[in-house]
């Protein structure tokens, strides 16, 4: 059986065992600084901080870095003090997956985590599994990452059902209403880069618009390595769309629009995803180039509202998105946020269960995920926590952002929200 199916026959025993250790009892085995007590927790980190990916997978690790550091400095976790090694996969697949290795052989870690990109977090999995290394996902959204439900797998942010469900309900319950159209006769364009991350997004919506009996008139999927996006944008314009859903990563997104400028592609509502929530995206057009452009993920944590969190997420989060901004010269948007809230989850929940338990493995983990139940407004992105047979977080959800004055700010849904969605999107001639 594996560890997660072990897990949940023992979910009894365990939870007793966890609420003892919570409330400063040892019966449960040993903690750290007694005989045998877990003292140190070895974490790798392996992220794109060079290559096409560096500008969002830079965001993410240092938003997981500061977490880290952030629990050291509050006893660490389950009073285990967390030593972090990091690598760099150069935003390779190949490279990440040989960087994952030497983290593991070289530095012992006991965890990883990572890796921003879908394609990498596939190519790294495996070597976490052949080693029995934990693999903590806090930024990959494809299925195809864990698509045979393995332990030792988590996945802290939503995936691409959850990017498609948020573009879908935006579009029925706000979007149609502006466009004066029942939602089956708005016209929707779906577009991505054909990697693991664009194709798993562009599918699901496709999929999820063909159940709801939505009106699709184009897909059009590309290469991210594209050097010039004119053609796919000529095709999307001769479709006449009223909606466009694109998923692009940071390098295509600036050419497709730069090729939408060109050919006055105008649309009412262009809803991106990765490269659109980028400072880079921002930098390459300036605050009026991108005015009402809007973004699907989690949320952009430097411009959400935080209220309906509670205290001590509500707390790390103020924290520590003002101190990465500080840092960084730029907000801590929704890459920096997945890092903080996938670590937060690690640090404040799953990994003190573990080392109650006297041990840091792969089964200790697994076995203390499963606990994990962290409801709506425990996390510093708003969300809950709780792990499925798969690893993935069923309560990980993806909200609506959109760039209004130079700024990422969350407009849907309300309890987020610090602003109300710009509609239409200016055009071009307006820019």
């Amino acid at each position: 059986m594996s560890a997660r199916g072990t897990a949940r026959r023992h979910i009894s025993a365990w939870l007793g065992c966890s609420l003892l250790a919570t409330a400063g009892l040892t019966a449960c085995g040993p903690t750290n600084g007694s005989a045998g007590g877990v003292k140190e927790i070895r974490v790798g980190l392996v992220f794109p901080t060079s290559g096409s990916m560096a500008a969002l997978g830079s965001d993410q690790e240092k938003g997981v870095q500061m977490m880290l550091d952030w629990a050291n400095a509050h006893g660490g976790a389950g009073g285990a003090k967390i030593k972090v090694f990091t690598a760099d996969s150069q935003s390779d697949p190949g490279v990440g997956a040989t960087a994952a290795q030497r983290l593991i052989d070289n530095d012992q870690v006991q965890l990883l985590i990572g890796s921003y990109s879908s394609g990498i977090a596939q190519a790294i999995l495996p070597v976490a599994q052949r080693n029995r290394v934990v693999m903590w996902e806090v930024g990959a959204v494809s299925p195809t990452v864990n698509k045979a439900s393995s332990p030792g797998f988590f996945r802290t942010v939503g995936s691409s059902t959850t990017y498609a469900a948020a573009d879908l309900d935006f579009l029925k319950t706000y979007l149609a209403s502006k466009l004066g159209k029942p939602a089956n006769q708005v016209r929707i364009a779906i577009a991505h880069e054909d990697g693991a991350f664009g194709s798993s997004v562009g599918d699901e919506l496709v999929s999820q618009a063909k159940a709801q009996g939505l009106n699709v008139v184009a897909t059009e999927a590309y290469p991210e390595t594209s050097s010039d996006m004119t053609p796919v944008v000529l095709r999307l314009k001769a479709a006449n769309p009223d909606v466009l859903f694109i998923t692009p990563l940071v390098a295509s997104t600036n050419l497709f629009w730069q090729a939408a400028r060109t050919q006055d592609f105008n649309v009412k509502a262009v809803i991106g995803s990765a490269g659109f929530s980028s400072s880079a995206f921002l930098n390459k057009f300036g605050a009026k180039g991108i005015e009402g452009a809007y973004d699907v993920e989690a949320p952009a944590v430097a411009n959400m509202k935080a209220d309906n969190l509670d205290t001590s997420a509500r707390t790390v989060l103020e924290q520590l998105r003002d101190q990465f901004a500080q840092q960084q010269g730029h907000p801590c948007a929704v890459h920096c946020g997945d890092g903080l809230g996938g670590a937060y989850i690690l640090v404040k929940d799953v990994l003190p269960r573990a080392v109650a338990s006297g041990s840091v493995t792969m089964d200790s983990i697994d076995k203390a995920a499963a606990l994990t139940n962290m409801p709506y407004g425990s996390t510093p992105q708003g969300f809950g926590a709780k792990f499925g047979p798969n690893g993935d977080n069923t309560l990980a959800r993806s909200y609506i952002m959109q760039w209004q004055g130079g700024k990422l700010k969350v407009v849907y849904p309300q309890t987020l929200a610090v602003a109300d969605p710009i509609f239409p999107m200016p055009t071009w001639s307006q820019r």
